[in-house]
């Protein structure tokens, strides 16, 4: 939200002017701070954003998904866990987006609840505006649907996807340790699709 597409040059680095459009957004929607309604409209408006501006633009699974989970994670996390009433202040914001540090005195969020709350909002952001997956194809404007990609309804394609597209190419043959660790991993990120059918792309 507050960094630029990777097709600009820099998709990790701090970046000002994406940070003004969040407060901006924050102030229209959220009284001045960032909850769920500037979440919804600001994550939308970052879509819109991306098919104007980058030929490049890819939407698809899993940052289909994680787009809308990076949009309700500060209402959470960043919100001290005394206040819990999803409401981001712009100076945390600050603190958090730009410093990457924590407010002074800051209280985290209560664990239990963390989960299902974050949930919630990015169904909730989603919602208020849905798209399709898809992206643009080599030219701004060019959005089109994706048929293959996992949608917001398919959490089992969203596991596999990420299992089979993403962490596979990363470590296509891994040996020894590594190996171990992947497969550990693996199996701590199904935990969360245990509904779903568990691939083993290095053996069990």
């Amino acid at each position: 939200m507050t960094r630029a597409d990777s097709f600009f040059g820099d998709n990790h680095s701090f970046n000002q002017t994406l940070f003004d459009q969040f407060a901006n957004f924050s102030n229209e929607f959220g009284d001045g701070n960032y909850n769920l309604t500037a979440a919804e409209e600001y994550r939308f408006f970052r879509i819109q954003q991306s098919i104007a501006e980058n030929p490049q633009f890819s939407f698809i699974s899993p940052r289909f998904f994680t787009a809308y989970f990076e949009s309700a994670f500060p209402l959470v996390f960043f919100v001290d866990g005394r206040q819990a009433d999803g409401q981001l202040s712009m100076e945390n914001a600050t603190s958090f987006f730009r410093d990457m540090q924590f407010p002074d005195d800051f209280h985290r969020a209560d664990g239990s609840k963390t989960a299902d709350l974050v949930n919630n909002a990015a169904t909730a952001i989603f919602s208020a505006h849905p798209m399709q997956p898809g992206g643009n194809n080599g030219t701004v404007n060019s959005y089109t649907f994706d048929p293959n990609s996992a949608n917001f309804t398919e959490s089992c394609k969203l596991y596999t996807d990420f299992v089979n597209n993403v962490v596979v190419p990363l470590y296509p043959t891994p040996q020894g340790v590594l190996k171990v660790n992947l497969n550990a991993n693996l199996r701590f990120l199904f935990s969360a699709f245990s509904d779903c059918t568990q691939v083993f792309p290095y053996g069990q």
